[in-house]
């Protein structure tokens, strides 16, 4: 299966597909694997950011490297960018 992007053929292979998480950020854009997120808690105070990802032990979303890690959790997500076309904003 090939893709096809402005006239282009892309082979699958140099294809990711990004899983969507079924919320959305607070400003209703939709939240997928990889994006990077600014969470927030009831007070709008910044509490984490990182890149979501699929957590096997929690059987869902997360954030890597926070704690708590599910993306449940927090009250407030932003979506900010993704972990290909922005990966400076891990640093």
């Amino acid at each position: 299966i090939f893709a096809l992007c402005a006239n282009v053929v892309i082979p699958p292979e140099y294809i990711e597909l990004m899983q969507y998480t079924g919320l959305k950020d607070k400003y209703g854009k939709e939240i997928y694997e990889s994006d990077i997120v600014i969470a927030y808690n009831e007070d709008c105070n910044t509490i984490c950011d990182g890149a979501i990802v699929w957590d096997k032990w929690e059987c869902g979303f997360s954030i890597k490297g926070a704690e708590p890690t599910f993306i449940g959790w927090y009250p407030e997500l932003e979506v900010i960018g993704n972990i290909y076309e922005n990966p400076e904003l891990l640093d």
